[in-house]
């Protein structure tokens, strides 16, 4: 048999066989290609990474400018200021809802009058449903509240009841009028009916509970104070056993009876409608007082007018809130859109750069790429050549024009 013994290779060594081939510098470039190109392929990422990620936050950033945050407050205030106006709405409203009713107590009282007058009804029956509609009337006024919220407490806003039956004092409401802080006020106007008497001498305060009876048809107290509410000096009486002898209305000056016969003088002060117990039109009997009808019939008619004014007063001034509200809303829509056109161009001018900035980044990996792989050739055409050389035929010129070929290409 015959045994073939393989031709001597210079290029097998020691050497060449421990390094892989790797004995000259074309072959430690290719060796060494792959880990230089990942090197340079992480800086290249963390360096371009850096900026695009700059990008990323102020686009994402882009609605949190001085002037977006300002427009944003300003908002935020007139929605608050909308807010209140919108609550003074819901309080006229309220207090204008008890009109129509309060203008039907006043026609009752005015029918009961002419039934009086034609023989219809008694002295005493109009008496009992005149103190009645007093209780009525100020239910009505109590009526007119509604409930605030301001944090978290509760408080009634009532335009047409009082706060003090010594005094007769109203609240005020107040709503924002304009986004320069200007404020409208609307005074209340006590609706309900109420007076006290003011004792001669002594200056004792004496008070009915005629209008704040607690049901239908119960007989009010009137009781004397010292000092009004805390110190009440025990005498009362009976509204329906006290006796009129004198009342100027135009002074107030007033001289009544008790029934233990104690006679009291003094000056009677009005609140509200300024309609008095029936006591005081001498229970409408025109034998203790000839013009108890008449007088009766022109404190119903101040009544009347009183709540035909403030009626018309609150009116206007739902009128002239509902209109403030109809300013906050455009105001607020108008700072919205500012707002909003604000922050879109601010946005499309972010993403303009984060879109440049990754566009950059795209471009400079598709350029690294390409020298990557123009370097790669050159290596590789050396690797070849040297490969292809025979020993004893090795070609200088064909070497020369194949690196010289690589390093074209890779400048060209």
């Amino acid at each position: 048999m015959a045994v073939t013994i393989p031709q001597f290779d210079p290029r097998v060594t020691v050497v060449n066989t421990l390094s892989g081939g790797v004995n000259t510098s074309d072959r430690v470039l290719l060796n060494m290609q792959g880990t230089q190109q990942a090197r340079a392929a992480a800086s290249l990422q963390k360096q371009f990474g850096s900026r695009v990620d700059a990008a990323l936050a102020q686009f994402q950033d882009a609605g949190n400018s001085p002037i977006v945050d300002s427009l944003l407050r300003q908002q935020s205030d007139l929605a608050g200021r909308k807010a209140r106006v919108t609550e003074a709405v819901t309080v006229v409203k309220q207090a204008l809802a008890q009109f129509g009713y309060l203008n039907n107590h006043i026609t009752y009282l005015r029918d009961q009058l002419d039934q009086l007058e034609n023989g219809d009804l008694t002295a005493a029956d109009v008496a009992t449903n005149w103190d009645n509609k007093l209780r009525k009337i100020n239910q009505l006024a109590d009526a007119g509240a509604k409930i605030l919220k301001d944090g978290k407490n509760y408080y009634p806003k009532n335009l047409i009841d009082t706060q003090s039956r010594s005094s007769f004092t109203t609240q005020t409401l107040y709503a924002p009028y304009n986004p320069q802080g200007d404020t409208y006020a609307i005074g209340g106007v006590f609706l309900g009916t109420d007076y006290y008497i003011t004792e001669d001498g002594n200056g004792d305060f004496w008070n009915s509970d005629t209008g704040y009876a607690p049901s239908e048809e119960a007989v009010g107290t009137l009781s004397q104070y010292a000092s009004y509410p805390s110190s009440p000096t025990g005498v009362n009486d009976s509204v329906d056993a006290i006796t009129l002898d004198a009342f100027n209305r135009s002074t107030g000056a007033v001289t009544f009876t008790l029934s233990n016969a104690t006679q009291v003088s003094g000056t009677v002060t009005r609140g509200g409608l300024g309609l008095l117990d029936a006591f005081l039109y001498g229970n409408f009997d025109t034998s203790v007082d000839p013009n108890a009808i008449d007088n009766a019939r022109a404190d119903l008619d101040k009544a009347e007018a009183l709540l035909l004014n403030t009626q018309a007063q609150y009116r206007g001034d739902l009128t002239t809130l509902q209109s403030r509200v109809e300013l906050f809303d455009t105001k607020i829509e108008g700072l919205s859109t500012d707002a909003s056109n604000l922050m879109r161009n601010l946005r499309s001018d972010k993403e303009a750069k984060l879109l440049s900035a990754q566009l950059e980044y795209l471009v400079a990996r598709f350029d690294f790429a390409l020298l990557a792989g123009r370097g790669n050739s050159l290596i590789k055409t050396l690797v070849l050549a040297q490969d292809n050389a025979q020993p004893s035929t090795f070609d200088t010129v064909a070497t020369g024009e194949a690196i010289a070929g690589a390093r074209v290409n890779v400048l060209a």
